[in-house]
């Protein structure tokens, strides 16, 4: 077809635009204590969804202790490392007209938060350029790359004094250190940031984990500003 015809009705994204959601067990959906998922309509991806309406496609792209770019001592058959499937990912769900990721609360298990944001860091890296790395077929981006990092919610002071065996306890100082690092990095690479830690908070149950209301209004703010990005 020559760039004078007609396009095809069928082409994924003529009518409609496309977002994708990279994170960790809070875009999964864990519902504190009991492991399950939550529905559809509940987790924050699917608040966003609904927020956005029917002109937008939500894809969800959520792993439970994901880590930005780090591998587990513990690795198995899944693969939690983000960066070695971030390029796979970006390549299936194209074309897209934003990015939103939100990693960095497992990191925390090995690595300070400043590593964790610096980790995060080389997916954006990644993503501003994986057009230009590879020019020929569909580009990943439609309108160039709109990325919204999310700088995650705090681990919960209590899990310390919880008795179970979590590599997140006594992690929740460094967690407060979030909020910081992140804005520096998303600074210095240009894209956006939305501070979850003045959002929403995690459950007590586990310390870990948002509840309900935590999702409704992380999904609603995450709306706004891919909104936002969509007009400049």
């Amino acid at each position: 077809m020559g760039r004078g015809d007609k396009a095809s009705p069928f082409l994924q994204g003529e009518h409609m635009k496309h977002v994708l959601c990279f994170g960790d067990s809070n875009t999964w959906g864990f519902i504190p204590g009991s492991g399950r998922r939550y529905d559809e309509h509940t987790r924050w991806t699917g608040v966003l969804a609904d927020a956005l309406g029917s002109d937008w496609r939500v894809h969800e792209e959520g792993l439970n202790a994901r880590m930005s770019i780090f591998d587990s001592p513990f690795k198995g058959d899944v693969n939690t490392n983000g960066k070695d499937i971030f390029a796979t990912v970006l390549d299936s769900q194209k074309p897209l007209d934003a990015l939103v990721i939100c990693l960095g609360t497992n990191d925390l298990k090995y690595h300070p938060a400043w590593h964790a944001a610096q980790g995060v860091g080389r997916l954006v890296n990644y993503a501003q350029h994986v057009d230009q790395l590879n020019p020929w077929g569909e580009h990943v981006f439609r309108n160039g790359p709109r990325i919204l990092v999310i700088s995650p919610i705090a681990v919960g002071e209590d899990l310390a004094n919880r008795d179970v065996q979590d590599d997140l306890a006594g992690k929740h100082e460094e967690s407060r250190k979030f909020p910081q690092v992140f804005a520096g990095l998303c600074a210095g690479m240009g894209v956006e940031l939305l501070d979850a830690q003045q959002i929403a908070e995690p459950s007590q149950v586990d310390c870990i984990h948002m509840e309900p209301e935590g999702h409704r209004a992380l999904g609603l703010a995450v709306a706004e500003k891919i909104k936002a990005m969509m007009e400049e």
